[in-house]
């Protein structure tokens, strides 16, 4: 067995049998084009391929995504194998081929020096706890915005390109308390909005769309919001703050809910890190454990992060 990069006929069989898992609601085209089009952002040229385990036929084994990642772990840059999309054809199970695949990932990976594989669980632990990835816990919550009579007086834009080195120094800022945390820089931030903005564009007709809002004092973003909206309400994707009490994030969100107020509240969730304050104008109405996931392995020596993990949702893979 080989484990390759998928190109050509080989990425096409992934997508095939991938599709009926992961389409989302997009057709067969549109899932390949959105395969294809993150694979051509800079961040995704590279640090994201497509692999494949095949045999000596070059027939497919199993498949999975490998996301090359640079993460912080207490105050200290390490190196981070992501693992995604991880599935073998219904026809090619039970013969231990991702086992395999995950096996051969992570060995790569130490080779290279990184420090931890991870990867998100959409069945449960146990599969991959038997791969020694060990769970780290993410709090999922609903959010209630307490309503005003009228929209709080600040200016909410819409975001842009030029807005992501700030978003990135408010990310870097926040997220210096926790014990494991990704380095999002503006390539990466760029990366993880196009993929959002691409499944949205490539769905039919209003399905799902993404609104991405900064707060701004003197020219300059000093909070901002990207919320996923579909029939069940909105995900808070990711979310910033310079002011010490995220009152600004408060604030916008107070704004965003303002726009209808005829209308119920949406219903809004989010991962919400455990280092990140909630503004005064939101309620936390359930906190619980997320569907999915995240699981990690050390590759070195280096111990695990603690219950503390500065991650969101959107940055999920």
């Amino acid at each position: 067995m080989h484990l390759v990069v998928a190109r050509d006929a080989t990425l096409e069989r992934i997508l095939d049998v991938t599709f009926p898992v992961w389409n989302d609601g997009l057709t067969r085209k549109a899932y390949g084009q959105l395969n294809d089009a993150q694979m051509r952002t800079s961040w995704g040229h590279a640090h994201l391929h497509r692999l494949a385990l095949v045999d000596e036929s070059g027939t497919l084994l199993s498949s999975a995504k490998r996301y090359r990642l640079r993460a912080v772990l207490r105050g200290r840059p390490v190196r981070v194998c992501g693992i995604g999309a991880v599935f073998t054809a219904p026809d090619a199970r039970g013969r231990g081929y991702a086992s395999e695949l995950v096996a051969r990932l992570v060995q790569e990976a130490r080779q290279e020096g990184a420090e931890f594989a991870m990867l998100f669980s959409e069945i449960g632990p146990a599969f991959y706890e038997r791969l020694s990835f060990q769970a780290v816990p993410l709090d999922e919550v609903s959010l209630a915005v307490e309503r005003k009579d009228g929209a709080p007086a600040m200016l909410v834009r819409a975001g842009g390109e030029s807005d992501l080195p700030a978003l990135a120094s408010m990310h870097a800022a926040r997220a210096a308390a926790s014990s494991f945390t990704l380095q999002r820089d503006p390539s990466y931030i760029q990366f993880s909005l196009a993929r959002k903005r691409l499944r949205a564009g490539l769905a039919p007709p209003g399905v799902r769309h993404v609104e991405f809002y900064v707060a701004e004092e003197g020219a300059s973003a000093v909070a901002y919001v990207i919320l996923s909206i579909n029939e069940q309400g909105w995900t808070l994707d990711e979310a910033g703050d310079r002011d010490p009490a995220a009152a600004r994030l408060g604030a916008m969100l107070q704004v965003l809910v303002a726009r209808e107020p005829s209308s119920a509240q949406p219903a809004i969730r989010a991962w919400w890190p455990r280092t990140f304050p909630v503004p005064p104008q939101l309620k936390m109405t359930r906190t619980g454990r997320s569907r999915d996931q995240l699981m990690m392995r050390p590759l070195a020596d280096s111990p695990l992060p603690g219950d503390d993990v500065f991650y969101w949702r959107g940055d999920v893979f």
